[in-house]
């Protein structure tokens, strides 16, 4: 095992705060940062009218539920400006976007390789900075059920918010490993006990489904 594989595998079982604490930081600044970007491009008037100022927060969980409460001024300014419809959609492009740069920073800080194993352990570290755990089945090498049992976020999120900010972890897999791809299909925010969604490898370049 390399090096950088060995510090990936620790990390895995156990993350200082003081990386929680930064990486939370960076998810924050990129999550928000392409949410006010497509505000200030699809609905200019709306984007000075949604930042609170922050609570400080002392604690990782005050932090998350910073991050959390503002992500849902973020998306309920984009669809009261734009639309239901359109408001989730322009919504969800920017943040899948912004979940395949953090995916593909997240790799390459954590030395992880384009594989299943790598990808699941990544996952495992950057859901646990957001107070998510997780569980995966693989049904084939190329197919598997994500389960989520837990999530800090769950709490502050309504099910647009939900819905919207979800592509972010679906563009986070596809960082991590561009030959996979995740959808979500149920949510705890809609009702459910748990969240689920089902990884799959993509469609390679001229072969239909």
């Amino acid at each position: 095992m390399t090096f950088m594989g060995l510090r990936l595998a620790l990390l895995e079982k156990w993350t200082p705060n003081y990386i929680l604490n930064r990486e939370l930081d960076r998810v924050t600044n990129i999550t928000e940062s392409a949410l006010l970007e497509t505000l200030k491009t699809r609905a200019p008037e709306a984007s000075l009218k949604t930042l609170d100022a922050k609570k400080p927060a002392k604690t990782l969980e005050e932090k998350r539920d910073n991050m959390a409460k503002q992500q849902v001024l973020l998306v309920d300014a984009l669809v009261q400006a734009l639309g239901k419809d359109e408001g989730v959609a322009a919504g969800r492009k920017a943040l899948f976007e912004a979940g395949k740069l953090l995916g593909l920073e997240t790799r390459r800080r954590l030395g992880a390789g384009e594989n299943t194993a790598d990808l699941v352990r990544a996952a495992k570290i950057l859901y646990r900075i957001l107070g998510i755990h997780f569980n995966v089945e693989w049904h084939t090498p190329t197919h598997a059920t994500l389960t989520v049992d837990r999530c800090a976020l769950a709490r502050a999120y309504s099910e647009v918010a939900c819905l919207v900010l979800s592509a972010t972890d679906e563009g986070v897999v596809e960082g991590l490993d561009s030959s996979m791809q995740m959808h979500f299909k149920n949510r705890i925010t809609n009702g459910c006990s748990t969240c689920t969604a089902e990884i799959t490898a993509k469609a390679k370049e001229g072969i239909k489904n």
